[in-house]
C-alpha cells in the first residue's frame, strides 16, 4: 500500500495539541459562563467539573481558535474515549434499575451526549494530521478510530433492538458520523501502509465491517474506499465473508444471506441485521411471486425469515398489504397471490420501528452472537433459490 503525503495546516506546519485536558481551559470558562455545562459534566454542586468536563464538537472552527492549547493531544484524546465510554456503561447499567420513561430518556441523552464529544475527538486527530509522522502515534489513531466504530456498531444494534422510537434524523446524522469515522481509518491505514503480514487481519476485520454496513451501497460508492486498500487485505477472511454477504443480498438469495449471519461474529452481525427489514421484505415478495394461494402456517414463514415467532412474521405480512386469515385448526396463516403485494415504506417510522422491533436479533448478548439455525420447508427453500437463481 502507497505511503501518502501527510496533511498539513495552512501555513504548511502540522499542529500539533497541546491540551492534556478533556476540555481545553478556555472552552471550560466560556460554557460555564453560558451556564453551557451538560448534567453528565456536573459536580455534586451543580457546577462543571474539571475530571468531568468534555470538549464539545464544532461545527466550523472559528478563526483564532486553532491554537494548540484548544486542541487536545493523543493521550487526552484517549483519556476522553475511555471516559466517555465509561459514562455510556454507567448510563445503560443505571437504565436497567429505573423505570421506562427515565431509563430511555436518561439513555438517550447519554448517548447525545457522548456523540457529540467523540465527534470533537475525531475532529482533533483530524486536525494533527491523525500524526501520519509518527507511525507509533499514528497506529493508536488507528485504535481510537477502531474502538469508534466497534461502539457505533453494536449501539446502533441495542438502541434498534429497544424499538423506543429513536428520532430518524440523529439516526441518519449516527450513520453519517459512522462513514466519516470509516473514512479516516482507512485514511490511516493508507499512511501507515498495513497491507503487511503484521496488520492486513486487523485492516481486513474493519473493511469488512464497512461492508457489511454499506451492503445496500451500490458498487461504484464502495470503490473509492476499497482502493485504499490492498489485494491482500480484500482477501483476508473477514473481507471474503463480508463480500459473500455482499453477493448473496444483491442477487436475492435471502436463504444464503440469512444463513451466512450464522457464521458472523457479534460485530458483523449487527452490521448486517440493520439490512434484515429489506431483506425479508424482499423474501416476501419472492414468495409471493413464487407460491400459490395455498395457505402457509405463520409459524412455517417464520421460519424462511428467521424470525422468532409467529407474530414477527404477521408484523412483516401486514406491512406488505399480505392477508392474515385463520384455518380450521384455528392456526394463523398467510395466503399468497390474494390480494397486492405493497412494500411497505421504511422511511416512515412508525412502519420502521414496528419492522425493528420484530426483527428481535439486536437483543441477543454479544455472548452469543449466533442466530439460532431453523431448517425451512424444502419445498420453499427450493423455491426461493429458483428465483434468486432466475435473477
Amino acid at each position: 500500500m502507497r505511503r501518502r503525503r501527510t496533511s498539513t495546516t495552512r501555513d504548511g506546519v502540522v499542529m500539533r495539541g497541546a491540551c492534556e485536558a478533556m476540555c481545553p481551559d478556555a472552552e471550560a470558562r466560556e460554557r460555564a459562563t453560558r451556564g453551557d455545562v451538560h448534567a453528565l459534566e456536573r459536580g455534586a454542586r451543580g457546577a462543571g467539573e474539571a475530571s468531568k468536563m468534555v470538549k464539545r464538537f464544532a461545527r466550523t472552527v472559528v478563526a483564532g481558535t486553532e491554537d494548540a492549547a484548544r486542541v487536545r493531544t493523543l493521550d487526552a484524546c484517549e483519556r476522553t474515549v475511555d471516559h466517555l465510554f465509561g459514562v455510556l456503561d454507567d448510563a445503560r447499567r443505571a437504565s436497567a434499575n429505573a423505570s421506562a420513561s427515565a431509563s430511555a430518556n436518561a439513555l438517550a441523552s447519554a448517548n447525545a451526549f457522548c456523540e457529540d464529544r467523540l465527534r470533537a475527538v475525531r475532529q482533533d486527530l483530524a486536525m494533527q494530521g491523525l500524526f501520519a509522522d509518527d507511525p507509533t502515534a499514528c497506529g493508536r489513531c488507528c485504535a481510537i478510530l477502531e474502538r469508534m466504530i466497534v461502539r457505533a456498531v453494536t449501539s446502533e444494534a441495542e438502541r434498534e433492538a429497544d424499538a423506543s422510537g429513536d428520532d430518524f434524523g440523529a439516526a441518519a446524522l449516527r450513520e453519517r458520523q459512522l462513514g466519516k469515522t470509516f473514512g479516516m481509518l482507512l485514511s490511516a491505514y493508507a499512511e501507515l501502509g498495513f497491507d503487511d503480514d503484521g496488520h492486513v487481519e486487523r485492516v481486513g476485520k474493519f473493511v469488512s465491517l464497512l461492508l457489511c454496513v454499506r451492503l445496500g451501497h451500490g458498487t461504484s460508492e464502495l470503490a473509492g474506499d476499497l482502493r485504499r486498500v490492498g489485494e491482500r487485505t480484500l482477501a483476508t477472511k473477514d473481507a471474503r465473508f463480508a463480500m459473500t454477504c455482499r453477493a448473496a443480498f444483491a442477487t436475492g438469495n435471502w436463504r444464503r444471506f440469512f444463513a451466512i449471519v450464522d457464521e458472523a461474529s457479534y460485530e458483523h452481525a449487527c452490521c448486517l441485521e440493520r439490512h434484515f427489514a429489506v431483506a425479508r421484505i424482499d423474501a416476501l415478495r419472492s414468495l409471493n411471486c413464487a407460491l400459490n394461494s395455498t395457505p402457509m402456517k405463520l409459524d412455517e414463514l417464520a421460519r424462511v425469515l428467521r424470525l422468532d415467532s409467529a407474530s414477527d412474521a404477521e408484523t412483516y405480512v401486514k406491512a406488505c398489504g399480505l392477508t392474515v386469515s385463520v384455518d380450521e385448526s384455528a392456526e394463523r396463516t398467510v395466503r399468497f397471490r390474494t390480494s397486492p403485494f405493497t412494500p411497505p415504506n421504511l422511511s416512515r417510522p412508525e412502519i420502521a420501528a414496528a419492522l425493528r422491533a420484530a426483527n428481535r436479533f439486536k437483543s441477543r448478548s454479544p455472548a452469543t452472537p449466533r442466530i439460532e439455525r431453523d431448517v425451512a420447508s424444502v419445498d420453499v427453500d427450493i423455491h426461493l433459490a429458483s428465483l434468486s437463481l432466475a435473477r
